[in-house]
């Protein structure tokens, strides 16, 4: 092999090294410092794609990428209304794009995320879900509907404290097991979601007073 096209082999590399990370270039994070994985220097910046590893340094970032790939996963952060607690919290539920082509050729391909199971069966059996597009029965458009996930089957359930606290019991209908909250991503009913915000508590207050279990749609 020639030095040329050596060289244009490892130019060629890097440019596709490059664009393969771009998408992860480390974020800000709110939380409390980390070691980089690299050399172990507490950082607050991490990798914008999983929001797990950190990194003190976009090079650090560069150069862990192979190791860090494998186990890097896109991930959105759900509201938890947990059963026994009366504190509503974030988690991590991680995440894998695909595309829904059963209807093809009539219908065309969709985009879904399939949430990983292994996470959601650790707070719900997702056989409940409703959607949430505006602030109660007759109030505004919310900036993005909310999708609600829950256990469907109550029996043998404990009932929900953190809703209870929320809206000092004045709840449409007694909620029982815990309840995850994402936003919509895309079109009304599309299996695509971003991340849930505290402020989402707002519509969801309003959710918990006026929902009827007879509601089939909810707002």
């Amino acid at each position: 092999m020639s030095l040329d096209l050596f060289l244009l082999l490892v130019i060629l590399f890097a440019i596709l090294l490059h664009r393969q990370i771009t998408h992860i270039a480390p974020t800000q994070s709110s939380n409390a410092k980390k070691p980089c994985r690299r050399c172990g220097k507490p950082t607050s910046l991490r990798c914008s794609r999983c929001h797990e590893a950190y990194y003190c340094s976009p090079e650090h970032m560069t150069s862990d990428w192979q190791t860090h790939k494998s186990a890097c996963r896109k991930s959105v952060d759900a509201l938890l209304f947990p059963v026994d607690s009366t504190i509503p919290t974030m988690i991590k539920i991680p995440y894998t794009s695909k595309i829904d082509d059963d209807g093809a050729p009539v219908f065309a391909p969709k985009p879904y995320h399939a949430l990983d199971s292994q996470v959601l069966n650790q707070y719900v059996d997702m056989t409940g879900m409703k959607h949430v597009r505006k602030f109660g029965s007759h109030g505004p458009p919310l900036e993005r509907p909310l999708v609600v996930i829950y256990s469907d089957d109550w029996s043998g359930l404990s009932k929900n404290q953190c809703v209870a606290e929320l809206t000092g019991g004045k709840m449409g209908v007694q909620w029982a097991g815990n309840v995850l909250v994402l936003r919509q991503k895309g079109e009304l009913y599309a299996e695509t979601y971003e991340s849930a915000r505290m402020e989402d508590m707002v519509a969801m207050k309003r959710f918990f007073e006026e929902y009827r279990d007879f509601m089939p749609y909810a707002f």
